[in-house]
């Protein structure tokens, strides 16, 4: 995902993907032109734009608590959690490891719904309160429509379709029923993409109705939970099969360097076109400034080659993502999604640059754990297959 950093809360990142700024507009568009003129009419636009506003900020606020909630949970269990990342589907909290324990997992899920039912308590209460001591209409109304958002957003998470927290609270059942986290993971994957089926096919039949916008909502909820429940299956057999594995183990130890202060002319000649490699580390006395690929470089123009410096064209090290040795292998994956130039650089405490690590380095890597058997690409994570 791609986005920005809003801050830190009780310790946890919160980050943005930049697909929820288009959910925020639609749901803000929503409230102010049809829900809130329906419920409260005779009021002016600008009336119905700032309880679309508020609104919106107040329930997106609530999805915030209750990925809050699954995170604090699951720190009080030992599972060590990144942040939390808004997107255009709510939002997910980035655990580093799986429950330790089928009781554990029930709980960290379970929790979600539960704070959603109690916001959604408290705005009904708030509702009640204004509703008695004559607080406007629209204050009022605002209480009571994100009363029943906050409990539909419960009852649509306790759906048992996997990884919805429904479907995680039916895989710790499964689990402490079989004793199999891998078994019970493969059961509720096949649950969650037969809801999302449901899910997409109801919304075909509210196509069919004339209910245009619902219909549209439900088909891409559907579809999103299908890929969803497919997705989250294949990292925990991809995490399973990388318990123990690390940064190091695969990386490509002391890679060859360039300078930062030669010409992009002679990195392409030296370099791109002798060795035939995508990038480079770019090191100057021994500490690692950033990385230099073969794409930024074929952005200069051809007769500004020997003009321009290769710190003029690198990826500086503070936007490169970078891991160290002893990272999990997980995590060292998922990193080479978010880094710009699907690479990251494998750095000690010191800053000294030990390896590199590619999407071939980890493939090649679980084929040779394999026994020599490359993995399919289904069974690869998207940051690997780019």
């Amino acid at each position: 995902m791609r986005g920005f950093r809003l801050g830190r809360i009780f310790g946890f990142e919160i980050s943005v993907d930049l697909s929820w700024l288009i959910i925020v507009a639609l749901v803000v568009w929503s409230f102010s032109t049809a829900v809130f003129p329906r419920v409260v009419p005779e009021l002016s636009g600008r009336a119905y734009l700032v309880m679309g506003v508020v609104a919106g900020a107040l329930f997106f606020g609530s999805l915030l608590l209750h990925e809050i909630a699954h995170s604090l949970m699951a720190r009080a269990k030992g599972v060590e959690v990144e942040g939390i990342t808004l997107f255009i589907f709510g939002g997910v909290s980035r655990m580093r490891d799986e429950a330790r324990s089928a009781r554990d997992e029930f709980l960290i899920a379970g929790v979600g719904p539960l704070a959603s039912l109690v916001i959604g308590a408290a705005f009904w209460a708030l509702f009640l309160l204004g509703d008695a001591l004559g607080w406007s209409a629209a204050a009022v109304e605002v209480a009571r429509y994100l009363s029943f958002l906050n409990v539909a957003l419960a009852v649509f998470n306790l759906l048992p379709g996997f990884p919805l927290d429904g479907g995680r609270l039916f895989r710790a059942v499964l689990w402490w029923w079989r004793d199999d986290l891998e078994e019970a993971t493969r059961i509720a994957s096949v649950g969650g993409q037969a809801m999302g089926v449901l899910i997409a096919t109801f919304g075909l039949l509210q196509l069919f109705a004339g209910n245009l916008i619902g219909g549209l909502w439900l088909g891409v909820i559907g579809w999103f939970l299908m890929n969803a429940a497919k997705m989250s299956y294949r990292q925990h057999v991809l995490r399973a099969g990388l318990e123990g594995a690390r940064a190091r183990d695969a990386m490509t130890a002391d890679p060859e360097v360039v300078s930062p202060n030669i010409s992009v002319g002679k990195l392409v000649e030296d370099h791109f076109l002798r060795d035939k490699h995508g990038s480079y580390p770019v090191v100057e006395n021994g500490e690692p400034l950033g990385l230099v690929t073969l794409e930024e470089t074929g952005q200069v123009p051809r007769d500004r080659w020997d003009a321009t410096r290769v710190r003029e064209v690198m990826i500086p090290f503070d936007e490169q993502v970078a891991v160290g040795p002893d990272d999990e292998l997980f995590e060292v994956i998922r990193k080479l999604g978010e880094s710009p130039a699907r690479r990251v650089l494998v750095v000690d405490e010191g800053r000294e640059l030990l390896g590199i690590v590619t999407a071939r380095d980890v493939t090649t890597w679980l084929a040779l754990r394999s026994g020599g058997q490359a993995p399919t690409p289904e069974a690869l994570p998207e940051a690997v297959k780019r």
